[in-house]
């Protein structure tokens, strides 16, 4: 544990790589290449493949060969390891906690609806510390990209990679990495469930009620999680 924490440590410590992980972790489309990380960085292609070998190296990226790039040899594409790096000192271990008090709740009829209630409530108080912290009320006079940008930076704070798409007249949530990942898998009805609801309560501290609908989750092997907006509860 102590030269895995050496590595990671001495990887970070240049600016730069942190800021293309980063980068990376809240990438639209799913992968990168070196070409594309040189230019939004303003950086030499070397210099951008040495910094996603050493982000590779200690296991957050993975890569793979791009057969489907232009004719010759095939660049290599990077995208974010699906098993997340955790170290603590002195070791705990509050995902096996997380994990048993999870499978505890499966005695209780009523678990899912009290782990909504619950998600929500704590969606809204985190609306409120935010807001707090900035020195002002909410109110309908706030335009739309000024609330988006809040509801960014409070899910940027908690390890979620969000953003907003249009599904025809519809608005969808999009979540590129899903902070509750390795739980997810394994209790994807409670997980998944609290999860939607810290989002909802978030969300209808800057915006309209919405009915949220699951259209993929990163449980089932999807590349997003995305949520479906409609404009009223039923």
């Amino acid at each position: 544990m102590f030269e895995d924490a050496q590595k990671i440590s001495a990887v970070f410590a240049d600016r730069t790589r942190f800021s293309i992980y980063q980068f990376i972790v809240n990438l639209s489309t799913q992968t990168c290449n070196v070409k594309e990380i040189a230019k939004e960085f303003s950086i030499h292609p070397n210099v951008a493949r040495l910094h996603l070998s050493k982000l590779e190296e200690i296991g957050l990226l993975e890569s793979d060969w791009d057969h489907q790039a232009t004719p010759g040899r095939p660049g290599r594409v990077y995208k974010l390891c699906t098993k997340a790096l955790s170290l603590t000192f002195p070791p705990r271990r509050y995902e096996l906690l997380s994990h048993l008090l999870l499978e505890s709740l499966y005695s209780y009829d009523d678990a899912s609806d009290v782990l909504e209630r619950i998600g929500y409530q704590y969606g809204k108080k985190l609306a409120q510390k935010v807001t707090a912290q900035e020195s002002f009320l909410m109110s309908q006079s706030m335009d739309e990209e000024t609330k988006k940008k809040y509801l960014i930076q409070i899910l940027s704070a908690q390890g979620v990679s969000f953003m907003i798409t249009k599904e025809g007249t519809q608005k969808v949530i999009r979540l590129t990495n899903c902070p509750f990942r390795e739980l997810a898998l394994e209790h994807s009805h409670l997980t998944c469930k609290l999860h939607q609801a810290i989002i909802a309560g978030l969300y209808e501290s800057f915006f309209e009620p919405v009915q949220m609908t699951t259209l993929s989750r990163q449980s089932n092997n999807d590349t997003y999680c995305e949520l479906l907006l409609s404009q009223e509860k039923p």
